[in-house]
């Protein structure tokens, strides 16, 4: 019961530190923070298996992308986006048994537009976690995080998306502690995003 409570309250802060990109749902008229292009909150739901039985994780992540076309102005002459993000993110895990993750991704994302009101998305990204899990297949502790992904954004205005998406994500330790099986899962992703000029 204690565990469930401390994801609930992770859950609870993990919303209000990204609750001003909600401000922003109705409105095109948002002053930008530096640098930041693109700010974001995505959660999904993924499924690996492990030898102890389905590994099921809940993604709460903060998505914050900066457009590199800051810094490479050939790129302004692209339809399409390419963008730097890091992605701190704590994420709760239900089965075997309740434990966590959490960590930081760090990627590249490109968005290209189809029309006004819909963009394709692939990313990459990798950074350190850490694991609570006890399995057979994978020690716990710190591990690496890779990750792969698709989708769609759907834009509700001129500066703010729903997204929707699908990830891989493999886990594993670099073989700096044994078992080092890894961890594969399959995410199905959404999220609200606000960008910035």
């Amino acid at each position: 019961m204690d565990n469930i409570r401390r994801i609930l309250l992770v859950f609870v802060l993990f919303s209000v530190m990204v609750f001003p990109v909600g401000k922003a749902l109705c409105s095109d008229t948002v002053s930008a923070p530096s640098l930041i292009t693109e700010s974001g909150f995505i959660t999904g739901f993924g499924n690996a298996t492990i030898h102890e039985g389905d590994y099921q994780t809940a993604l709460l992540v903060w998505h914050l992308g900066l457009n590199l076309d800051r810094f490479f102005p050939s790129l302004k002459n692209h339809r399409g986006t390419l963008s730097f993000f890091i992605e701190p993110q704590f994420n709760p895990v239900f089965n075997p048994e309740t434990d966590f993750e959490f960590g930081l991704g760090i990627g590249l994302q490109y968005q290209y537009p189809f029309s006004d009101r819909l963009s394709f998305y692939a990313l990459g990204s990798m950074g350190p976690h850490y694991i609570s899990v006890v399995t057979r297949k994978q020690e716990n502790g710190f591990i690496f995080a890779d990750t792969l992904g698709a989708g769609l954004y759907f834009h509700l205005t001129g500066r703010s998306a729903l997204n929707v998406g699908y990830r891989f994500r493999h886990m594993s330790n670099a073989d700096f502690n044994k078992p080092n099986g890894g961890i594969e899962s399959h995410f199905g992703v959404i999220g609200y995003s606000v960008f910035f000029p």
